[in-house]
């Protein structure tokens, strides 16, 4: 009797420390993560916002507004990829999720780094935004662009995370932004 009450005991213990991601709380790291993953995109889809408000008639405040979206970009995903790894994975089924948001931001952060330089040489003309798109386009390091849509959605498909993503301030202001 008292060994099957400890096989029985034991066998809880291990079902219940098998317990899925999404049966148990978030995690102060977890929430960190989704802060950082959100955060990584914000800043440049503020100066993407600000960007598309230039009057294309004004190619030098196009062109100025061009390059603070770059710096943006190239800050926040740089220091995205860093705390990502840092953080590491926010659970064992979002593993491979993180590995494809810190190659994307670190493959971002090299492009946008890469592209400021022959943005800068642009002449600010009525050619200027198209140059640009070129140049960047030209730059690119990104290999998996749609790996950013695939986080969002892995992310999204989760209770817990979309519900993470609610109530993190850097995924509200990208809503707010969209």
């Amino acid at each position: 009797m008292k060994a099957r009450l400890i096989a029985a005991v034991l066998a809880t213990l291990a079902l219940s420390g098998c317990a899925s991601d999404e049966e148990k709380p978030l995690t102060d790291a977890q929430g960190r993560w989704v802060d950082v993953f959100c955060g990584g995109v914000l800043p440049g889809m503020r100066a993407g916002q600000e960007l598309r408000a230039q009057n294309p008639a004004d190619p030098a405040a196009v062109k100025a507004s061009y390059l603070k979206l770059i710096t943006a970009n190239a800050t926040a995903f740089a220091d995205a990829e860093e705390k990502l790894k840092e953080l590491g994975p926010p659970s064992d089924e979002l593993k491979a999720v993180h590995e494809r948001l810190v190659k994307y931001a670190g493959e971002s952060a090299r492009s946008y780094v890469a592209a400021e330089a022959p943005v800068k040489a642009l002449e600010p003309n009525a050619q200027f935004w198209e140059n640009a798109e070129k140049a960047l386009q030209d730059t690119s390091q990104v290999t998996s662009p749609e790996d950013l849509r695939a986080t969002f959605d892995a992310l999204e498909k989760s209770p817990k995370y979309a519900a993470a993503m609610g109530k993190s301030e850097p995924c509200r202001g990208l809503k707010a932004e969209s």
